[in-house]
């Protein structure tokens, strides 16, 4: 009799031995003998069997099937795009009239201005209309058929539409591309030492001008598909530019220059001038470039009589020029401005008031705002 001990695994380990004297792996959701076991390992293992499932035609597209929310949200995003549209386009164009007439105005204000004093008032509106119509002409070459005519350029008109006429919905355009309207002229000055001028389209005109011009508002185009109030959208808007000039004591002056009356070599000491100069002397110095105040210059002998054009107002005892008069009237006349050759911007003196000391330089200017009956050039004066 024999006999025979088999050792049991400890029951930890009793699993695995049952495993692998059975040759039995697990791998991939499949039970393989030892023999598979081993071809897995040449060949990798098998393919996950969820590749094997044909695909929910529900994610056949890709994504979780919310492909068509797109167009919902391109189609919310078109009222903001539409509306940015409407902002750059109709309030960049009725930006581009507003400059364009405030242009218009400026130079036909300065223009009206010029020769008061020694030009009529009639004769100084008829001066000023065609600075209005050459700022809104295509056409450089001067000069330009009717100059009391201002061709405001596009303007449009709408007609028909679907529904209630208030609404301004789906209407017809029109586009006049010469739109014109008459320059207005005032029977009189409005006040004197002063050139007032408006170009405005749409609205109501507020006050009195020497020149208005006026014409049709400027419309709505890509605002008329919004949601803004249609009243508003079929009144257009409203814009224009308003401009004033007034007189001020001339800084600079230049030399005579074919037609143009410029500065002649005569000069009056600041206690000399006035309603009555007298005591005229003779400039030796040279002004073949024009003069300035603040410019010191040499001065001879009496003159008699004194040639037409533009003298100078000088401190004696510094020999500096302090202002400009007119000669060739009678009398010199308070508030008069010159017709050309003369301004009253002080950058155009700048460079001879940076040579002075401070006190020097303020003096100067101190005492050409004072002058009394001393030679003007108009200004743009905004309120």
């Amino acid at each position: 009799m024999s006999l025979s001990i088999e050792l049991s695994p400890p029951p930890t380990q009793l699993g695995e031995v049952e495993r692998r004297r059975a040759g039995v792996r697990e791998g991939g959701g499949m039970r393989c003998t030892s023999a598979q076991s081993a071809r897995t390992l040449a060949l990798g293992p098998l393919p996950e069997l969820t590749s094997l499932v044909p695909a929910s035609p529900r994610f056949a597209r890709g994504g979780d099937g919310r492909g068509g929310y797109v167009m919902v949200l391109v189609a919310m995003m078109l009222f903001g795009l539409f509306a940015m549209a409407a902002l750059v386009i109709d309030l960049g164009f009725a930006r581009l009239a507003q400059r364009q007439m405030q242009s218009a105005a400026d130079a036909a204000a300065l223009e009206g201005l010029r020769g008061e004093g020694i030009v009529d008032f009639e004769d100084r509106q008829v001066a000023a209309e065609p600075f209005i119509a050459w700022t809104f002409a295509d056409d450089l070459n001067l000069p330009i058929g009717n100059p009391s005519s201002v061709d405001f350029g596009n303007a449009a008109s709408f007609s028909g539409g679907a529904g209630d006429p208030g609404l301004n919905a789906s209407q017809l355009m029109a586009v006049d591309a010469n739109h014109s309207t008459d320059v207005q002229r005032s029977s009189s000055p409005i006040a004197n030492n002063r050139f007032s001028v408006a170009v405005q389209r749409g609205g109501v005109v507020d006050g009195d001008f020497e020149l208005l011009a006026h014409g049709a508002s400027v419309p709505y185009l890509f605002a008329r598909g919004s949601l803004m109030d249609r009243g508003r959208v079929g009144n257009g808007i409203a814009t224009g530019g308003v401009a004033r000039a007034e007189p001020r004591p001339a800084v600079r002056v230049g030399p005579p220059v074919s037609t143009l009356p410029g500065v002649v070599p005569v000069a009056f000491a600041l206690a000399d001038w006035g309603a009555s100069p007298s005591n005229p002397v003779t400039i030796t110095s040279d002004i073949s470039q024009g003069l300035s105040i603040g410019q010191a210059i040499s001065v001879g002998g009496m003159v008699a009589p004194p040639p037409d054009g533009y003298c100078v107002i000088y401190e004696p005892v510094t020999s500096l020029v302090v202002g400009f008069g007119l000669l060739g009237q009678p009398a010199p006349v308070e508030g008069v401005v010159a017709s050309r050759n003369a301004t009253a911007s002080l950058p155009a003196a700048r460079d001879t008031l940076a040579l002075l000391d401070a006190t020097r330089r303020n003096a100067v200017l101190n005492t050409n705002s004072s002058l009394t009956h001393a030679l003007n050039a108009p200004v743009l004066v905004r309120n």
